[in-house]
């Protein structure tokens, strides 16, 4: 076979490989088609959902959105109850039409800035029933209390009466003007008092002492029961005499403050009730066969006195909630100062007792006198009309 004869034929073999090698290559290109749709793939709601992608706009290809849809809010990520709805972590999601609702949120405006009543997990379609405009909102509908305790807080309930000045707590629930979700400043005072060391009881101790005395006359013998609080005393003169007490022990004041408490709640916790159970239910009266209907009047609706509240529910540390029982428990009296809107700073205080005034404020303690002013006031008795004056006397004073 010549030269050329094997040249024609490689020719024709790199042509032919050249040829299906094309054939094979258009034939892959015709046959690719996107990966199937898996259930897990699409949005439907359930936890652990993929986060949806924003498709609200037409595609780049300039493929038209589809008419029978509808742009629907959901959320990126799982979020907790409470939670303060951002919109960074907010998208649109195209939904058929037929399937939406008036509950479900179509503008991620109107979600901004909500709580969230129950826990939100990602790519779930958020409607209305499932955010609360305001935190208090979560705690009167299904929560309780307890969605308004700080992580890390716990919650503690305080008498508003207090024990000295302030009997129905007027002053110390700040003229009943404390409500859900203020901050306020605890204010606690202690009495000190002296105790005996060996018994551990308040001073003085009682006691018995007799003294016996013998009638001259009879030579008889009598006991004579002292006072048993006070001392006895030997005057200059060489007389002894037994000195009591007037009044009994003073206590020692002191007092101190919790900072910055969260008011949980004020009064006692109802269950809220439901709409239909607000409504009162009336029911008709038949009247007689011919008897004409009459007019309904104006209904009077009868002025309810609201009750004031007796306890308050504060949220504190572990260590401020122990603190505040013990207070409780030793009859410390317990009044509350009520803070501004955003004031959480916490200022140094010191804690006030008789010392703290003496020196805080220069006090000097004035040295024992032997005399004093004449502060008495005399009583001046009106003079009837007609009459003269009476004369007045008394101390000295000579009628002017």
């Amino acid at each position: 076979m010549s030269r050329r004869t094997i040249a024609i034929l490689i020719l024709i073999v790199g042509l032919g490989l050249l040829t299906l090698v094309g054939f094979f290559l258009i034939l892959g290109q015709d046959q690719s088609s996107p990966p199937p749709v898996t259930e897990t793939d699409t949005i439907d709601g359930t936890e652990g959902a993929p986060p949806p992608v924003d498709i609200s706009q037409p595609q780049a290809n300039g493929t038209p959105v589809p008419s029978d849809t509808v742009g629907v809010v959901v959320s990126l990520q799982t979020v907790p109850r409470g939670h303060v709805m951002t919109e960074d972590i907010l998208a649109i999601d195209r939904r058929p039409r037929d399937t939406v609702d008036s509950n479900v949120i179509t503008d991620t405006r109107e979600v901004v800035g909500m709580f969230a009543r129950t826990d939100i997990f990602q790519g779930q379609t958020l409607t209305r029933d499932k955010l609360a405009g305001d935190i208090r909102e979560i705690v009167t509908s299904q929560y309780g209390p307890s969605s308004l305790i700080p992580p890390g807080f716990v919650a503690q309930a305080v008498p508003l009466s207090t024990f000295r000045l302030d009997p129905g707590g007027t002053i110390a629930s700040v003229g009943y003007g404390l409500a859900e979700g203020d901050y306020v400043d605890i204010l606690l005072l202690f009495d000190m008092r002296q105790i005996d060391e060996e018994f551990q009881t308040l001073l003085p101790n009682d006691l018995a002492l007799f003294i016996t005395v013998v009638v001259e006359d009879t030579d008889e013998k009598r006991f004579l029961e002292i006072d048993p609080y006070g001392y006895f005393e030997e005057l200059p003169t060489g007389d002894t005499f037994h000195i009591r007490p007037r009044e009994f022990q003073r206590p020692y004041v002191v007092g101190l403050v919790i900072q910055n408490a969260k008011v949980v709640q004020v009064g006692q916790y109802r269950l809220p009730e439901s709409a239909a159970a607000q409504i009162a239910t009336v029911t008709p009266t038949a009247l007689p066969e011919g008897e004409a209907t009459p007019t309904p009047g104006p209904a009077f609706v009868p002025t309810s006195t609201p009750v004031a509240p007796e306890v308050i529910v504060v949220a504190l540390q572990p260590q401020q909630q122990l603190l505040l029982r013990y207070a409780l428990e030793v009859g410390a009296d317990v009044d509350f100062a009520l803070r501004g809107i955003n004031d959480g700073q916490l200022y140094p205080v010191d804690n006030v007792d008789l010392d703290f005034l003496l020196q805080r404020f220069n006090i000097e303690i004035p040295p024992n006198f032997g005399y004093s002013l004449d502060n008495r006031n005399y009583l001046i008795t009106p003079t009837p009309t007609g009459q003269a004056p009476p004369t007045t006397g008394g101390g000295g004073a000579e009628d002017s």
